[in-house]
């Protein structure tokens, strides 16, 4: 039986197309800073201390990082600081919400902050009657942003350029210890800065 033109190219793009969906993953990723790494742990306005993470924590991430620090700053209530990279598993990270949500907090308030290079999102919860807030974003290094699809197509691409595109945005979460209020000007201006996302 002989094959026409059509089924020849059809048959040469799906042998080219298995090669690469074989060969893609193995290129190795361009490596950028590890920003995880390179946040301070002290600075003129705050000090921190570094915590572990849970085996919950650990068996969530399943390949992507993180580091959960409490962050003592100079004025002000203190807050506890965890910010996740996903270049490992970018199904780690999502909206926090849906986490606090689902760990028995119930959402009273939630409105959009600006940060000094984009937004982020500020959450008001109440759990057992005890009230608290948090502070969450993704920061590519050059903005910050809340949009989940916007994460998802940046993390997307960056693989499909093995990591060519740009470096891999961070997932940063601030939480507020229960029943404390924090100075929402403050953090994004000095703290967060100082932290490394500007």
């Amino acid at each position: 039986m002989k094959l026409s033109r059509k089924q020849i190219a059809l048959g040469g793009l799906c042998g080219l197309a298995a090669t690469i969906a074989l060969v893609w993953p193995a290129l190795p990723m361009a490596e950028g800073p590890d920003r995880l790494a390179s946040m301070p742990l002290d600075g003129p306005d705050f000090h921190s201390v570094p915590m572990d993470l849970s085996p919950a924590d650990q068996t969530f991430l399943a390949g992507a990082t993180a580091v959960q620090r409490v962050v003592h700053p100079r004025h002000g209530a203190p807050f506890m600081l965890t910010v996740i990279d996903g270049s490992g598993n970018r199904h780690a990270v999502h909206d926090p919400s849906y986490c606090l949500a689902g760990g028995g907090w119930n959402i009273l308030q939630k409105q959009q902050k600006t940060m000094p290079s984009g937004e982020a999102t500020w959450l008001s919860m109440e759990k057992d009657g005890v009230k608290m807030e948090a502070l969450w974003f993704f920061d590519d290094g050059n903005e910050q942003f809340t949009s989940p699809v916007t994460y998802w197509s940046r993390a997307s691409l960056r693989r499909a350029t093995r990591g060519h595109s740009g470096p891999e945005p961070l997932l940063v979460m601030l939480r507020i210890p229960p029943g404390e209020s924090a100075d929402w000007k403050r953090i994004p201006q000095v703290l967060l800065p100082a932290l490394g996302f500007r």
